[in-house]
């Protein structure tokens, strides 16, 4: 009764309820204290009712969330026992395990889906549904499975565990859907826990053990997926007494070690600690068992027999380890027995039962050593792997079958050697022994004793400590906001207060002190952020001083009231003042400027005609254009701003006294000023057709515009004349705003140049009669000329290179959709501004409209009388018309179904394009372009055209004749190819044209290079000919266009190669030729006979007559050997030299020293063999001769034009 008194009055449903109570007095009577600055926020009943309701809200709102999860949770469970994984992919034999062990739980999970789960089987009550927790669901129960060797005794000690099955009228007394041998997994659901009956072999796994692995790692995986955060609760190892018997000490430590391994998979797939509670299954087949407990009750066979270890694991296995605690634990059982045994026997009167009773003790204490070397070996841990946790080890009957064991007599049978008895069976009792209590009060109440999944419970406690930190530095970062927030303001008053004193000082010092405004504005400022600090200084609240406690905004409208009264003493007088000397110093040509200075200064003493954008402007203005250049940006910028401040409050109110006599006189001088212009002016400045979208080249060419045109100006084709001065500008807007306007001005004269009554209704009637709004038409038409005037001479064809971009703009130009002749059709319709039917009616009139120019001209110069109207029919706007018109013929068709002369322009444009094509094709095919008079015809033709047609035309076709001669040098590099390609393996780095090479050049080759019709000769007269200058030293490409004369380094090479066939291949001979005559000059005396054999032509002299003698190049023989023999030899054995190869001549000759004659044609050469010299004067057959020429030198493979 106490226990149910206690459980009712700390019940979460009452703990809860309490709790709400609580806290609803306190928000009802402690909330009105409470006040955050002046904020007193639970002031009101219905604010606090609110508040205390959305609490409850909360409550109800979270138990209702908890018991949903909890039912999701249960229903997560189900759905996946429902879908348990499937085994996995090691054969059929497994699937068909798998499917075996999913079909035994189905049905029975399909019906707890419906069912929730209480104490004795009873439905839910109020209590249930109104508490907190809620009731106990599936998920919430605890889970055990039992493992052990087949025929432990698992499935007998579940069904005689005492428990209740709440699915028993429907599956009957046993398992769900279980068979005997248990051979796969059968479930057990019971109102207090979940028992989960394995197969033995899962345990052993030595029928199949593929098979058996792979089932139970399967129903590992489906208990994690059922229950990811604690899969089990616990785990009943079953070892049956008969087994413990029966086993040797191999077998038993076979058993042994499957046992463990179970464990620990258990422990290492669920990633938890589980507890291992032991029962000795089968205690009956122990020889007088049956007997000796046969006289106990019911309730006396519900108790536990057994010893349960201590919760703490390093406490239960501390110094002598689980061998020492079990035989502890177990003696202590066996003395119970021995204690027991003396009144036992008194009550047993049968002799044979009495015999029994008294050897069991022995049969008990013949179990222990064997029991105790299987747990230690199941139990003991190791350097590698933490052992199971054994919990407590318990010895049980679930029913009493089969023949006990009498191992007391067997042993001393075997011992005398005679023969053992054999016991007869025992017939079932019905009744179990020492298993309801062990599982409801000893396993049941500690389900909580296994750990939860160790990652999963990590990131659970990871998450809560982390939203409870949370919790934790939102509520002291709150306070200690709050405190500093405190401390932030109250500095903050402190830190204004001290600037209030010195800001008063320098406010009454300020009306006499300063003398510009330069100087006004800076203490203007500080008076305004007076009650700014570094925290605030954009005026933003400093996150640091908020919370509800921020005091600057009240400061700020002090500050505020404060700078406005210093606005109006000190800064309002100084723009008075200036605007007055503006009005004294006012040049009398510049009347426009001195009646906008009259009008802002008669503003400041008539607020009823203050204008604050009007106002604005000409004071910034001023600022502009009279400040001192050296002035910072950010001091003009403040000066601005204390304007903005000042206009915002209202019309102002000038302190100082108006010049009267200043006004009269300015007036007087402003009374000849046209108001027409003044009018036109404002028409301008306030952008009357803003409105109205502007003309722009890119829009009226279209999208092939901005291909061929740009602006010279380097203005963007998107912008062009504004809308104002467009055909839409004029007709939609600017002829209403115009009459609007005038007469608004109108209006405004009168004050402005105080004029009395009588001429303000002349004047309004002038305007109403129109007089006045055609002068301003006409000032608004002239400027409408040049806008589009200079629009027109601001674009042109884009500047490109390359010839088939030219030829794109020439296509693109000559097209239907042409983006000149839609450019040239969209001005002449914004410039032509009287329609076509008005234009045709005033043929009629041209005399009249002459007579009346002419009257409008004497009317501007000796005034118009404002009474008389103006003529009917008048055409104001041929200004516009007359002065485009030469555009507006180009685009006009003189009849039905006639071209308009555009469309031969645009011919013009294809003539240019089929010109540009020829050149191209030409350079392409390598062949000669067409003729140069083209551009000049084009030309000619284009100058009968206007402006800008004729331009584009002439720049386009002269531009593409510069770039056609251009590409087509760029592709006469590319059919030098060839020749360069030739020249790099044949001549280059070869001898003559480098003296130091050992290589020679082929004569074949020398001649294929350079002869006459030779690579370089034909590629020369049939691609460069025409296009080079040979009239000039070096060589120069003749002029293109507006372009100087230009040379290459590839040029001078053709010319350097020219040079080379002059000399070398004289008569247009492919292969090169040379006479030389030698002629003795001198000899040593030492030297008897001097020889130079030239390829058997013999050059001989023994100081005889001197006689001239011929060599022809190349020899005769074609030996092409050079030999220089002297007689007789000299001191060392040298008689002279020979030279091998096609210019063997050339290099005995460099060897030699060459000195210059007397003529180009001759020069000597000494030829030394040793120290003896022999000296001859040669005369070559030409003045032009090949001998150390230059260009040989000098030359090289060209490389490109």
């Amino acid at each position: 009764m106490i226990k149910k008194i206690f459980g009712f009055l700390f019940s979460p449903l009452l703990l809860t309820l309490l709790a709400l109570i609580v806290v609803a007095l306190l928000i009802w009577w402690i909330g009105p204290l409470v006040k955050i600055g002046s904020l007193a926020p639970l002031e009101g009943e219905m604010t606090r009712a609110i508040v205390i309701g959305v609490i409850v809200l909360i409550v109800v709102l979270r138990a209702l969330y908890r018991r949903w999860r909890a039912r999701r949770a249960s229903q997560h469970l189900t759905d996946g026992l429902m879908k348990a994984p499937a085994a996995a992919k090691t054969g059929a034999p497994v699937d068909g395990e798998q499917k075996i062990l999913d079909t035994r739980f189905s049905e029975a999970v399909a019906t707890l889906k419906q069912m929730r789960l209480h104490a004795a089987g009873k439905k839910p009550g109020w209590r249930d549904w109104l508490s907190i927790s809620g009731g106990s669901y599936l998920y919430d129960l605890p889970w055990y499975v039992f493992i052990g060797a087949p025929g432990a005794g698992k499935t007998t000690a579940l069904v005689n565990s005492g428990l209740s099955f709440p699915l028993a009228e429907k599956f009957g007394p046993g398992a769900i859907r279980g068979v005997g041998g248990t051979r796969n997994c059968d479930w057990w659901f019971t109102d207090e826990a979940v028992l989960i009956d394995t197969a033995g072999r899962y345990t052993t796994q030595d029928s199949h053990q593929s098979e058996d692995k792979s089932a139970w790692e399967g129903f590992l995986g489906l208990l994690k997926k059922a229950r990811p955060r604690r899969p089990l609760n616990g785990v009943f190892l079953t070892v049956s007494v008969g087994d413990l018997l029966s086993q040797g000490p191999e077998a038993r430590t076979q058993l042994a070690a499957s046992i463990r391994a179970r464990l620990l998979e258990l422990d290492s797939k669920l990633t938890t600690r589980l507890p291992v509670y032991v029962l000795v299954t089968k205690s009956d087949l122990l020889y007088g068992f049956t007997d000796y407990f046969d006289d106990l009750g019911k309730e006396q066979r519900a108790q536990v027999f057994g010893f349960t270890l201590p919760a703490d694991e390093n406490v239960q296995l501390e110094e002598k380890g689980l061998s020492a605690a079990f035989h502890r634990e177990f003696g202590l059982l066996h003395n119970r027995i021995n204690d027991g045994l003396i009144a036992r026997m008194q009550r047993e009167t049968d002799g044979t039962r009495r015999a029994a009773i008294f050897g069991f003790p022995a049969q008990f204490g013949s179990v222990g050593p064997l029991l105790s070397d299987l747990l230690e070996q199941v139990f003991t841990g190791s350097r590698f792997a933490q052992p199971p946790w054994v919990r407590g080890v318990y010895f049980t009957s679930g029913t009493q079958e089969g023949s006990p064991i009498d191992r007391v007599m067997g042993s001393l049978a075997r011992s005398f050697g005679i023969e053992r008895a054999l016991l007869a069976p025992q017939k079932s009792s019905g009744r179990s022994y020492f298993l309801t209590a062990l599982l409801r009060e000893v396993v049941f109440p500690e389900q909580r004793l296994a750990g939860a999944d160790v990652k999963l419970e990590r990131r659970r406690n990871t998450l809560r400590l982390a939203g409870v930190a949370a919790m934790t530095l939102v509520t002291v970062g709150l306070l200690a906001a709050w405190g500093y927030s405190t401390w932030q303001n109250n500095n903050y008053l402190k830190s204004v207060e001290a600037r209030v004193e010195p800001a008063q000082k320098t406010l009454a010092a300020l009306p006499t002190r300063v003398q510009n405004l330069v100087e006004v504005a800076p203490v203007l400022q500080g008076l305004r952020d007076i009650w700014k600090t570094p925290d605030n200084r954009q005026g933003d609240e400093p996150l640091s001083m908020t919370l509800g406690l921020y005091q600057g905004d009240k400061l700020d409208a002090a500050a505020m009231l404060t700078h406005q009264r210093a606005l109006n003493d000190a800064f309002l007088p100084q723009i008075a003042k200036r605007i007055e000397d503006q009005l004294r110093t006012a040049q009398k040509d510049n009347l426009e400027f001195t009646y906008e200075a009259l009008k802002s200064y008669l503003m400041l003493y008539q607020p009823e005609r203050f204008d604050p954008e009007a106002l604005k402007a000409w004071i910034t203005l001023d600022w502009a254009r009279n400040l001192d250049r050296g002035i910072p940006e950010d001091q003009r910028k403040a000066l601005e701003d204390q304007l903005d401040v000042l206009i915002a409050q209202g019309p102002p109110r000038s302190p100082l006294k108006m010049d009267e006599n200043l006004v009269r006189s300015v007036r007087a001088v402003l009374a000849s000023y046209p108001l027409e212009q003044r009018v036109f002016s404002r028409l301008k400045r306030q952008r009357a057709t803003k409105d109205i979208p502007g003309f722009s080249v890119a829009q009226a060419t279209g999208p092939s515009g901005p291909l061929v045109f740009e602006r010279i100006s380097g203005k963007p084709l998107s912008e062009g004349v504004p809308g104002m001065f467009t055909y839409d500008g004029y007709h939609k807007r600017f002829q209403n705003e115009v009459v609007v306007l005038t007469g608004l001005l109108a209006a405004e004269d009168p004050w402005v140049l105080g004029q009395d009554r009588n001429a303000s209704e002349r004047l309004r009637d002038a305007a109403a009669l129109g007089a006045l709004t055609d002068r301003v038409r006409r000032l608004y038409l002239e400027e409408y000329v040049k806008q589009w005037e200079a629009l027109l001479a601001d674009v042109r064809l884009i500047r490109v290179s390359g010839l088939e971009k030219n030829i794109e703009t020439a296509r693109i130009l000559s097209g239907v959709d042409s983006p000149l002749a839609n450019f040239l059709r969209a001005v002449v319709k914004q410039t032509t501004l009287i329609p076509a039917a008005d234009a045709n009616k005033d043929v009629v009139s041209k005399a009249s409209e002459t007579v009346r120019n002419t009257r409008k001209g004497l009317e501007d110069l000796f005034g118009s009388d404002p009474g008389k109207q103006v003529a009917p029919g008048k055409r104001i706007e041929s200004i516009v018309d007359d002065r485009f018109e030469s555009l507006r013929r180009l685009v006009t068709a003189g009849g039905p179904n006639q071209p308009a002369p555009i469309d031969d322009a645009l011919k013009l444009f294809n003539e240019v394009y089929v010109y540009l094509n020829a050149v191209d094709t030409a350079v392409k095919g390598r062949t000669s372009p067409p003729p140069g008079d083209v551009a000049g015809k084009l030309k000619s033709d284009a100058g009968r055209l206007p402006e800008p047609v004729r331009s584009m035309i002439e720049n386009l076709s002269q531009t593409g004749a510069t770039q056609a001669q251009v590409a087509e040098r760029g592709n006469l590099s590319q059919d030098l190819r060839p020749v360069t390609e030739f020249c790099s393996r044949a001549i280059a780095g070869r001898y003559p044209f480098v003296q130091s090479s050992k290589r020679d050049v082929l004569p074949e080759d020398f001649g294929q290079m350079f002869g006459a019709g030779g690579l370089m000769d034909d590629f020369f007269q049939k691609r460069l000919a025409a296009l080079v200058d040979t009239s000039t030293r070096p060589w120069r490409y003749k002029p293109v266009a507006e372009r100087g004369a230009v040379t290459t380094q590839a040029l001078a090479q053709f010319e350097r190669a020219a040079r080379i066939k002059d000399i070398f291949f004289r008569g247009g001979g492919r292969g090169p030729s040379m006479r030389l005559d030698f002629k003795p000059v001198e000899m040593d005396a030492g030297i008897t006979q001097f020889i130079l054999d030239v390829d058997g032509q013999l050059v001989k002299y023994a100081h005889g007559p001197v006689v001239p003698m011929a060599v022809q190049w190349p020899g005769p023989k074609g030996s092409n050997q050079v030999r220089v023999q002297v007689s007789p030899p000299s001191t060392t054995g040298s008689s002279g030299s020979a030279m091998d190869g096609p210019w063997a001549l050339f290099r005995t000759l460099d060897d030699g020293q060459l000195e210059a004659g007397d003529a180009p044609e001759k020069f000597f050469i000494t030829f030394q063999v040793g120290a003896r010299k022999t000296r001859f004067e040669v005369t070559t057959n030409s003045v032009q001769h090949p001998i150390r020429l230059k260009e040989l030198r000098e030359f090289s493979c060209p490389e490109g034009l």
